[in-house]
């Protein structure tokens, strides 16, 4: 995917942000809990998570969080910055399932200078169930016209 710089004038409320589609599978899980030195036996280990009482391992929620990431920093192109993330997990989420990420624009506004862009978020696995809900997050983008200060 090429990333596209997008100005905070071109976001629209009510905009939605292109689907992000994840299939989960034990080697993608294991390789986050590698890259983030998270190894807990619940998120790899199949015998002893069903000794737990659990069906299978089960994605780590910190996981979901940089997909979030992901998906709304894919959307808002390569100069926006991720401000503030934050959502829930509800369902748990296991090796084969099919997530789907969604998001839509809730608010626009100018803070101090920064341009922010406020987006619901929230995620569906393959049966429909929302596994991730609400999010939500905020993202400061790059004006085309920036308000330059003066220097007197």
């Amino acid at each position: 995917m090429q990333l596209v710089a997008r100005y905070f004038e071109d976001v629209q409320i009510g905009e939605e942000l292109p689907v992000l589609h994840k299939d989960i599978n034990l080697a993608r899980m294991m390789a986050y809990g590698a890259a983030t030195w998270d190894f807990i036996r619940i998120h790899y280990d199949a015998d002893y998570v069903r000794e737990q009482g659990f069906d299978a391992p089960f994605v780590d929620g910190q996981m979901l969080g940089g997909y979030l990431a992901q998906h709304v920093q894919d959307w808002a192109g390569p100069d926006a910055f991720l401000r503030k993330l934050g959502f829930r997990n509800r369902v748990m989420v296991y090796p084969g399932d099919v997530l789907t990420f969604h998001g839509v624009v809730t608010g626009t506004d100018i803070d101090g200078g920064e341009a922010l862009v406020e987006c619901d978020l929230w995620v569906e696995n393959q049966k429909g169930d929302r596994v991730v809900n609400p999010a939500s997050a905020v993202v400061r983008f790059p004006l085309k016209n920036p308000v330059r200060k003066s220097g007197k």
